[in-house]
């Protein structure tokens, strides 16, 4: 084979033809670079239906280009937009470190505006999966009309196309709502027009019930990081989910349908182990419904290690790379979850590391040898204003200072402390890791699939101790080695002092199990509580930055390098 399986992936003689499939959609999906969001550009380049599209394997190769633009999910514009504008993830500006203008801080504050970067590459990061789906559909259409491919054979490929092309729409229409529709890539215009958001809702909705039926319900070698039945069944739940957000009507007993159908027929389930689903050989979990299959060399771009961790966690995880000290959470998140959680785990001491996985680095770190990882540079965290403190333990390398007294993010910017924030560690950082992770992304999971079930029952119901939504979060809860709940009422995660709201603990227990999973913006909004961010925003010992967070929030401005080049689009309100 012309592919290493990733070290821990077993080979068997059952899969192999499965496997050599996937691993040419993955060299295929690594060797295209993203479309980009011309709607004109070229079907094919160098390489044509006659000289390249012969054989099976072949037309899942010329497949898998319309996955190519997936490479960016993970760690690129949709986790900064989906995270970084809510209560679980900030990126403090460290003196010139993650300045880039105050965008980031920006982000934090609801204060985005239509030229910040990570907004224009979300939309073409968007557009580009559209863009790619549409020209391979095409391809496949063509090559019925020629006699290359069996119309039956060429139907579900086009089906897998359709269902992964509204997944990028579901993307666009969830994160700047109204959008343009483009279904056709020949008859595409060059420039085209703003659709509502309920029309956009209207085109995923019917375009998911009408192919997802054709997608096969295998769960193997075949389908892993495609769009297969059970993947396009959790996608029709995610749109959903949020519908009443979406089209002002709430769709809670399809949620419901399409959430058994998985938990009834899929043949998922949770895995023992939490971290089984994030470790760097994490390929087909019990959990994994659809997943980006990242790997360091053949299909990189997942690089969650140098976003979150600082300079010397290089020495920490003997890393090929300098970590470039950025992403970590608040400290209201951090304590949302119990002590004894085990996704919570547990600070470095001084006396000793960690010594269990969680979802979070903090307190002090480690090299390898055993040692205490020192910071060099904290003596000039704040060279300019020497009235903010440096960091108050000195040397060693602390995330969060705990055990210090000290808030764990002292500001959001200018002035942040290098040494500010606990670090994300849900997805392993591999000893010796590079700059591009091997661990698999879960897009979507069996896991989340309980949780949205039991949200629509609760819902329903609108009971808080539904024996059903009870029962479906503390199988949640269970594999966390927390106790059980005996009501799904409580507190908010990000106001632990205020009063029991209606559902509290159910949105707790969602932020908690789907942590930096891209969805905490989405359920802040269908709970209400995405623009209510007095609540949530600000790290500690920041009282000077203002909050512009209103109903224009809740939508990301159309880019403004989009409105120049296309005067059809219609800019959202308030921006």
């Amino acid at each position: 084979m012309v592919h290493e399986m990733k070290k821990g992936k077993k080979l068997t003689m059952k899969n192999i033809h499965n496997i050599g499939r996937v691993v040419l959609l993955v060299l295929f999906m690594a060797g295209i670079s993203p479309s980009c969001t011309n709607l004109d550009e070229e079907l094919y380049s160098d390489v044509t239906p006659e000289d390249f599209l012969q054989s099976e394997e072949q037309f899942v190769s010329a497949l898998g280009a319309a996955y190519s633009s997936l490479g960016g999910y993970g760690s690129g514009a949709n986790l900064s937009l989906q995270e970084t504008s809510t209560d679980e993830m900030v990126v403090p500006t460290r003196g010139s470190d993650w300045d880039d203008g105050g965008h980031w801080r920006r982000l934090h504050l609801h204060s985005w505006n239509f030229e910040d970067p990570e907004v224009n590459g979300a939309w073409g990061f968007y557009f580009s999966g559209v863009s790619n789906c549409n020209r391979n559909i095409a391809l496949f259409e063509s090559l019925v009309e020629s006699g290359g491919i069996a119309e039956a054979e060429a139907d579900a490929f086009i089906a897998e196309l359709k269902v992964l092309r509204a997944f990028f729409y579901w993307l666009l229409m969830d994160t700047f709502g109204n959008v343009p529709i483009v279904d056709d890539f020949f008859t595409a215009p060059a420039e085209p027009a703003t659709e509502d958001r309920e029309l956009v809702f209207d085109f995923i909705v019917n375009s998911l019930a009408e192919e997802v039926p054709k997608l096969p319900k295998a769960k193997d070698g075949s389908t892993y990081g495609r769009m297969n039945y059970w993947a396009g069944r959790t996608l029709q739940a995610k749109v959903f989910l949020n519908a009443e957000v979406y089209s002002g009507t709430p769709r809670w007993d399809d949620v419901i349908a399409a959430c058994d159908d998985i938990i009834n027929n899929g043949g998922f389930s949770l895995e023992g182990d939490y971290f089984a689903n994030f470790s760097a050989q994490n390929t087909g979990t019990n959990e994994m419904i659809f997943a980006i299959p990242y790997d360091q060399v053949f299909l990189t771009g997942y690089n969650m290690n140098m976003r979150t961790l600082h300079y010397g966690s290089q020495q920490t995880f003997n890393l090929t790379a300098q970590p470039w000290n950025g992403f970590c959470t608040l400290e209201e998140f951090y304590n949302s979850y119990e002590d004894g959680d085990l996704r919570k785990g547990e600070p470095g001491t001084l006396d000793a590391p960690a010594q269990v996985r969680s979802n979070f680095l903090a307190g002090y770190q480690y090299k390898t040898d055993g040692d205490l990882v020192t910071d060099s540079g904290w003596e000039q965290a704040n060279p300019d204003n020497p009235e903010k403190p440096a960091d108050p333990d000195g040397a060693p390398l602390n995330f969060g200072n705990l055990g210090s007294g000290e808030p764990v993010i002292h500001e959001l910017g200018p002035n942040a402390l290098r040494q500010d924030g606990i670090r994300i560690n849900k997805w392993e950082h591999e000893l010796g890791a590079t700059n591009n992770m091997n661990n698999d992304f879960a897009v979507f999971r069996y896991a989340d699939v309980l949780l949205m079930k039991a949200e629509a029952v609760w819902r329903i119901s609108e009971s808080a101790s539904d024996g059903t939504a009870l029962a479906l979060v503390n199988q949640i809860r269970e594999r966390a080695d927390v106790d059980p709940l005996s009501s799904l009422d409580g507190p908010l995660s990000f106001d632990m002092a205020g009063g029991s709201v209606l559902g509290g603990e159910l949105f707790n227990e969602r932020g908690r199990e789907m942590f930096a999973e891209h969805d905490r913006r989405r359920d802040l909004i269908r709970w209400g509580f995405f623009t209510d961010v007095e609540k949530w925003a600000l790290p500690a010992n920041n009282p000077g930055d203002l909050i512009n967070a209103d109903d224009r929030t809740i939508l990301f401005p159309i880019p403004r390098e989009r409105l120049d080049a296309n005067k059809n689009l219609v800019q959202n309100p308030g921006y």
